[in-house]
């Protein structure tokens, strides 16, 4: 498989989780815990698929997205967040993330949802 996936989230957790579960699925995951070091790490290395919060210190996950798409518009975003907003919710879509998951999410849910991602992306 090999599909190059970066995590975004502040809560340190949620990345080991992530990382842990989809290292496992056959996916290289690199994570970072603030939106500006997700972004300078994209920046170096190429990413098909990014998964980022909203909430975060700093830049947030719609920030991210929007620096994301500028970067490479073929990258895939999934939003995860704790807090579901509807406002962010239909901003996240209008520019251009894949799909917006609420916490706590099921690991079958995020695994559904990243390979439907990466094959819309192919």
């Amino acid at each position: 498989m090999n599909n190059r996936i970066l995590v975004i989230d502040d809560k340190e957790n949620i990345c080991k989780l992530l990382k842990t579960h989809l290292n496992s699925e056959g996916y290289q995951v690199d994570i970072a815990e603030t939106g500006e070091q997700g972004v300078e790490m994209f920046r170096s290395v190429m990413h098909d698929l990014v998964i980022t919060d909203v909430k975060m210190p700093g830049i947030d996950g719609l920030e991210v997205l929007r620096r994301i798409k500028e970067i490479s518009p073929d990258t895939v975003v999934l939003i995860i967040t704790a807090f579901a907003d509807m406002d962010d919710a239909i901003a996240a879509m209008k520019m251009g993330a894949f799909d917006y998951l609420k916490k706590p999410f099921r690991l079958e849910e995020i695994q559904a949802t990243v390979e439907k991602a990466l094959e819309n992306r192919r």
